[in-house]
């Protein structure tokens, strides 16, 4: 730091090297007949050493005081030293950015903290995480470049600024420019955001390199997931839309709501789920449970396993098997042969409403439930009208009070098992509507040999088949299972 003297050796003005602090230092006189400075003194001082900017006046203003004081006082011991002006730091305009609401960073999302169970256990499977976005959801927003403001030294020379640098941000695929702002950006479909050099899109399907094991977790999209590896024993993989596996599910749970493909086939240790409401194509299927709403092609076997098909079983080979567990299905099973020559037990039904069936068998369940809970109501009130008879016509406020909490309960279950009712009765209507076209096209067909030990249900009617059955087609006619020539599609 530089210092000079006034031409009284009483004043000191000490710049910083940078110019942005000024001080000043005011010495008494040597003698107490010597002259004290005055503020005049003191602005001179700033003048000459060109302290031109930031110049506090309330400090002068103390300054000022305090050398009036020492001058009444005489007092030659105590310099006055004080900052005095101030520069104004130069402030550069910030860059342009880009907020990402769907989440707090785009960085690459960490996983999410595993969880323990109460028996200690930690789940991993469970520890991936993806961003699932529903169409509409404010994805970024843009953040404008701002303004510099200049800086100014002490001594009034201006200290350059610079703006913010300004970036491009593109919507491409699924997103859209917000038509309220142009800065903000929208999903216009459901789906995965990705994000790469400020280029935003949403896309509508997830894929997994290889395999889904402890490496990716469970997997849980709003739209098309491709696995391109296998599905693990014990992991999950649930899809908005269709799912397509490349290679093998194991024991695993599968779940979409379009159409499944399975590439390898399952082969699941009695603990594969897999659950379709549309069509699948999967080119094996052992050991697991399957529920699939539209139809089931299959290149290979259908082996110990409990399939239920809306529509149609294809069992397409030329070797194509069906051998142990249970096939149901609403119009139709074709295969290459059916059971084995063990004469392996394997059930095949056909004529079924499935999904209408199951739906049946929860509404009664529900309905069952319901009517239970009102009758058990209507008794508590019953119990509570007795007593007040037995009381002379007054109840204990806590009685009083639960005979009117009883009251409103019993009007709600009346109103739900009303409801529940009428709902059933709806699906009892839809599923006879349908049951005419179910027992005229239900039929069970094989390529080969349906074996000993294989039972066939058609529209109720049962053949418990005791010797093997050739080339034939299998029809329902007067309540009983009709055996006729092949007759392909």
């Amino acid at each position: 730091m530089a210092g000079s003297t006034d031409v009284n050796e009483l004043v000191f003005v000490e710049i910083n090297d940078d110019e942005m602090l000024a001080k000043v230092t005011v010495v008494p006189p040597q003698s107490e007949t010597g002259r004290f400075s005055t503020i005049d003194d003191v602005r001179n001082a700033l003048k000459r050493r060109n302290v031109v900017y930031g110049i506090d006046e309330a400090r002068l203003a103390e300054i000022s005081s305090k050398l009036s004081q020492f001058s009444a006082s005489k007092n030659i011991n105590e310099p006055v030293e004080m900052d005095i002006a101030f520069g104004t730091p130069v402030t550069n305009g910030e860059d342009a950015r880009v907020e990402y609401l769907y989440k707090k960073s785009t960085e690459e999302t960490p996983e999410v903290p595993v969880e323990e169970s109460d028996d200690a256990r930690i789940d991993y499977k469970a520890a991936h995480k993806i961003d699932n976005i529903t169409k509409g959801t404010l994805l970024a927003r843009k953040i404008p470049p701002t303004k510099g403001m200049q800086g100014m030294t002490v001594t009034g020379k201006a200290i350059p600024t610079k703006d913010g640098t300004d970036i491009e941000v593109t919507a491409s695929k699924g997103v859209v420019v917000s038509p309220e702002n142009k800065d903000e950006y929208i999903a216009d479909t459901d789906g995965q955001v990705i994000v790469k050099d400020n280029k935003i899109s949403v896309l509508a399907l997830y894929e997994i390199a290889g395999d889904v094991n402890l490496s990716t977790g469970n997997i849980d999209f709003i739209g098309t997931v491709v696995v391109r590896g296998d599905v693990k024993d014990g992991f999950k993989v649930f899809a908005g839309e269709d799912l397509i596996i490349n290679g093998v599910v194991e024991g695993a749970e599968l779940k979409c709501n379009g159409k499944l493909t399975i590439g390898g086939g399952v082969s699941g240790n009695d603990k594969a789920k897999i659950t379709c409401p549309g069509d699948a194509t999967i080119k094996y299927i052992r050991n697991a449970t399957v529920d699939v709403g539209g139809s089931l092609t299959t290149a290979q076997a259908i082996m110990h396993s409990k399939v239920t098909v809306g529509n149609k079983v294809t069992v397409a080979g030329a070797k194509g098997v069906i051998v142990g567990g249970q096939i149901i299905a609403g119009r139709e099973v074709m295969a290459a042969s059916m059971g084995s020559n063990f004469a392996t037990p394997t059930e095949v039904i056909v004529g079924e409403a499935v999904g209408l069936r199951d739906e049946l068998q929860r509404m009664e369940t529900e309905l069952k439930a319901s009517l239970e809970n009102l009758d058990k109501t209507k008794k508590g009130i019953q119990f509570l009208k007795d007593l007040s008879v037995k009381m002379g016509g007054t109840l204990p406020p806590d009685k009083k009070e639960l005979l009117t909490k009883l009251t409103r309960a019993q009007f709600k279950l009346m109103a739900d098992s009303k409801s529940m009712a009428e709902k059933k009765q709806d699906v009892e209507k839809k599923e006879a509507e349908g049951a005419e076209d179910r027992r005229r096209h239900a039929k069970v067909l094989c390529m080969g040999i349906i074996h000993t030990g294989v039972k066939i249900i058609i529209n109720k009617a049962t053949r418990q088949i005791s010797e093997d059955l050739k080339y034939c087609t299998l029809t329902e006619s007067d309540g009983e299972v009709k055996v006729g020539p092949f007759k392909g599609n």
